[in-house]
C-alpha cells in the first residue's frame, strides 16, 4: 500500500488552521464584495451598502439568539421529509439486493478475497450513501420554495441559521442510521462470505491420510516442492474456490527457548545434545490467510486432525513507520533520493548492490525510527519487521533464484560525540517482490559496541531495547548484496509490526470515512440549494465531487516541479516547437508568459482547498491491505470536515437571508 502522507495531528494542526484562517479571510472579502453588487444593482450604490451591513451586523444576533430546540424541530421535520421522499428505502433495497446477488459473483478462490469482498461493501456503500445525500439535499429546499411551504416556517419565529442547521442535523442523522445499518450489514456479509473451513483429504481424518515424501524428489502430489523440514505431505478439501497443502514438518529448538503452541504439535522429544525436536502439522496459507491444525488423541497415526476457521483476513495490523529515509549512493554519498530506473511511478527510490562477501558498493538506505519501546509489541521478545521491497534486475541469473538483501540495526546516541554507538550483525534475507515479507527478529541481537570515534569496544549479544533503542531511536539499514541487481524502497516499505488493533473497530473507522464525505455533500447540498434551483444544485455537487475526488490530479498540475512551464508556457512551447527542458530567452516575453502562468496556477491550486479532498476521507485502502486506520489520520479527517460544514453552514445562512422568502 502506497502512504502518500505520514501525518502527525499535533504538527498538522497549526498550518491547516492558518491554511483555513487565509481561505476563509479571501472568501470573506469575495463574498462582501458580490454580496455588495447584488445589493447594489438591486437597491442602489449608496443603498446597497447599508443592506450588506444590516445583513452582516444581524447575523451577530441570529447565531446568538439560535435555539437548539428549534434546530431539533426542524431536523425532526427534515428526516420525516427524507424518509417520505423513499429516497432512503430505496437505497437500502438497492444496497439489500446488492449484499443477497453480490455473493454469487465474488471469486473466493482468489489471491486476496478479503479485498474483493470489502472493495464490494465499501465501494457500494460510499456510491449510495453520497447518492443518498445528493438526492436528499437537491430537491428538499428548493421543492419547498417552489411549492411555497417554506411559508410555514419563515413566518414562525424561526432564525435563518435555525433552517439552516436543522437541515443538515436532519438528513445527517438519517444518513448516519442508513450508514451504520449499511455497516453493519457489511460487516456480517464480510465474514460470512469468508470465514470458512476445510476437512483432510483421505479416508480419515487421522494422520495416516498423509502420505510420506520422497526425500529425493521432494515434492507433493501436485508436483510443488515442499519444505525443507518436511516429513510428510497432505492437502485439505476444495472449498471456497481453494485448497491448503498439509505439512508435518520437523522443528528442532534450542532448550532455552520459548515453548510452542501446543495444538498442532505431534510429538515432542529431547535430543542427546540438550535440544528439542518437534514434529508439527503446519497448513500452507493461500490467498492471503491460513488455518491453524489442532491434533486430538496421542500423536499416533491415529490422532485425529481438526481444521479450524480460516485466519488472517480480518486483520488491522499497526505499523511503524521510520520517521526519516536516506539514501547514499554507490561512493557513500548523502543524496536527497535514491536511484531513478526510469519507471514512471518514481515513488520508490532504489539502491543498487555489490558483492555479498566484499562490497564495491556503499548505496544504502537509512531508516530512523523513533518511540520504539517493548510495550508497544505483543510479544516482545519477538519483534516483527514487515517488508515490502521493490526489486530491479539488471541481469537475470537464475530465474527461480531472488536478490539478496541485508539490514543490520544501529543505534541513534542522544550525544554521539561521548555516548557509544551499538551495531548489530548483518541479516541476510531473499526478497519476494510481490508480497509482504514478514521477518521474526528475536530480541537479543549479536553485534559490537563502538566509540564514537568508530573503533570497536566489545562484541557480544545485545538486547535490542536496552541497548539498539535505549532511547526510544533505532537505525535500520537496508543494503541489496547481489551486484548489478537494485532493491526499492520508500518509508513506508518497512516497518515494525506493534499489537495489531481490533478489527471491528477498524472497520468501524474505516467507515467514518464514508460518514464524513456524506456530511461534507450534505452540507454542500443544504448551502448550494439555498439560493439554486435543484437540478443546478445537482450539478454544483457533481462538479465539487469531481475536483473532490481529484485534487490530486489538479495539486500535480500546478506542482513547481512540472516540466516546461504552465500552461500558457507550455502552449508557447507547442505552437513555436521548442523542447520541454529548454530554458526561455530572458525578456520581456517571457517574464509575461511566466507572470501569466503563476497567476493562473495559483487561482487553479486555490480550488483544491475551496473543494473538500475526498481522498484524505477515504480509508478504504487501509481495510483491503490490512492496516488499521492511525489516530491522526482520523482526527485530521474530522477537523477538515467540521471547517467545510461550518463553512458551508455560514455560506448557506447569509445565501438563505438574502433570498426574498426569508424577509
Amino acid at each position: 500500500m502506497v502512504v502518500e502522507q505520514f501525518l502527525n495531528f499535533g504538527e498538522w494542526l497549526p498550518s491547516a488552521i492558518f491554511t483555513f484562517f487565509l481561505l476563509t479571510c479571501a472568501l470573506v472579502v469575495l463574498g462582501t464584495f458580490f454580496g455588495y453588487l447584488v445589493a447594489a444593482f438591486r437597491h442602489g450604490p449608496v443603498e446597497g451598502f447599508y443592506v450588506v451591513a444590516q445583513t452582516i451586523g444581524g447575523a451577530v444576533p441570529d447565531v446568538l439568539g439560535t435555539s437548539p430546540r428549534r434546530i431539533y424541530a426542524i431536523a425532526k421535520l427534515a428526516a420525516i421529509e427524507a424518509i417520505r421522499r423513499k429516497v432512503v428505502i430505496v437505497t437500502f433495497i438497492l444496497f439489500g439486493l446488492a449484499l443477497l446477488l453480490g455473493g454469487w459473483f465474488l471469486n473466493a478462490g482468489s489471491d486476496h478475497p478479503d479485498r474483493i469482498y470489502l472493495n464490494f461493501v465499501l465501494w457500494g456503500t460510499q456510491l449510495l450513501a453520497l447518492l443518498t445525500a445528493l438526492l436528499m439535499t437537491s430537491f428538499s429546499l428548493p421543492d419547498d420554495i417552489k411549492n411555497k411551504t417554506i411559508y410555514t416556517v419563515v413566518t414562525k419565529p424561526v432564525r435563518a441559521t435555525e433552517i439552516v442547521l436543522g437541515r443538515i442535523v436532519g438528513f445527517a442523522a438519517v444518513g448516519t442510521v442508513l450508514l451504520a445499518v449499511m455497516g453493519l450489514l457489511s460487516y456480517l456479509f464480510v465474514w460470512r462470505g469468508l470465514s470458512h473451513t476445510h476437512r483432510v483429504v483421505g479416508e480419515t481424518q487421522t494422520l495416516a491420510s498423509l502420505s510420506d515424501i520422497d526425500p529425493t524428489l521432494r515434492l507433493n502430489r501436485y508436483g510443488q516442492r515442499v519444505s525443507d523440514s518436511a516429513i510428510k505431505s497432505g492437502e485439505t478439501t476444495f472449498d471456497s474456490g481453494h485448497r491448503h497443502m498439509l505439512e508435518l514438518i520437523e522443528d528442532i529448538r534450542e532448550k532455552d527457548s520459548p515453548p510452542l503452541d501446543a495444538r498442532n504439535v505431534v510429538s515432542k522429544t529431547e535430543l542427546p545434545d540438550g535440544r528439542i525436536r518437534y514434529e508439527r502439522l503446519i497448513v500452507e496459507p493461500f490467498g492471503g490467510h491460513s488455518h491453524s491444525a489442532t491434533i486430538i488423541g496421542s500423536g499416533g497415526p491415529n490422532a485425529e486432525i481438526q481444521i479450524e476457521r480460516a485466519e488472517g483476513y480480518f486483520r488491522a495490523r499497526v505499523p511503524i513507520y521510520a520517521s526519516s529515509l536516506q539514501f547514499y549512493d554507490a561512493a557513500g554519498e548523502l543524496k536527497s533520493e535514491g536511484i531513478n530506473i526510469g519507471k514512471e511511478f518514481a515513488h520508490r527510490g532504489y539502491i543498487d548492490g555489490g558483492t555479498s562477501m566484499n562490497r564495491n558498493s556503499l548505496s544504502k538506505a537509512e531508516f530512523v525510527y523513533e518511540n520504539i519501546g517493548p510495550q508497544r509489541f505483543l510479544d516482545q521478545d519477538l519483534l516483527v519487521l514487515e517488508l515490502d521491497l521493490g526489486v530491479f534486475r539488471t541481469t537475470k541469473g537464475e530465474i527461480e533464484k531472488r536478490v539478496l538483501g541485508s539490514l543490520q540495526f544501529e543505534s541513534v546516541p542522544d550525544n554521539p560525540e561521548i555516548d557509544p554507538i551499538f551495531r548489530s550483525e548483518r541479516i541476510v534475507f531473499e526478497t519476494d517482490e510481490y508480497n509482504v515479507q514478514i521477518l521474526p527478529l528475536k530480541r537479543k541481537r549479536p553485534g559490537e559496541k563502538l566509540r564514537p570515534d568508530g573503533s570497536v569496544l566489545e562484541q557480544r549479544e545485545f538486547d535490542f531495547f536496552e541497548d539498539l533503542a535505549k532511547n526510544g531511536k533505532v537505525k535500520l539499514i537496508l543494503r541489496c548484496e547481489d551486484q548489478n541487481q537494485y532493491l526499492g524502497v520508500a518509508r513506508e516499505n518497512i516497518y515494525f509490526r506493534a499489537t495489531d488493533s481490533l478489527y471491528w473497530w477498524n472497520f468501524i473507522k474505516g467507515y467514518l470515512g464514508i460518514w464524513s464525505q456524506m456530511l461534507v455533500m450534505i452540507s454542500l447540498g443544504v448551502a448550494l440549494s439555498t439560493f439554486l434551483s435543484a437540478p443546478v444544485t445537482m450539478i454544483g455537487i457533481m462538479v465539487m465531487l469531481v475536483l473532490g475526488f481529484n485534487t490530486k490530479f489538479i495539486k500535480g498540475l500546478v506542482s513547481k516541479d512540472n516540466v516546461g512551464g504552465g500552461p500558457i508556457e507550455s502552449f508557447y512551447r507547442i505552437i513555436t516547437q521548442k523542447n520541454m527542458e529548454v530554458e526561455l530567452e530572458p525578456g520581456l516575453a517571457t517574464m509575461v508568459l511566466e507572470q501569466t502562468d503563476y497567476f493562473l496556477v495559483s487561482m487553479l491550486g486555490s480550488l483544491t482547498n475551496i473543494a473538500p479532498n475526498f481522498s484524505q476521507l477515504n480509508f478504504s485502502d487501509f481495510l483491503l491491505y490490512g492496516y488499521s486506520v492511525d489516530v491522526h489520520r482520523l482526527a485530521a479527517a474530522l477537523a477538515v470536515v467540521a471547517a467545510f460544514c461550518i463553512g458551508l453552514t455560514v455560506f448557506g445562512y447569509f445565501c438563505f437571508k438574502t433570498r426574498e422568502i426569508a424577509k
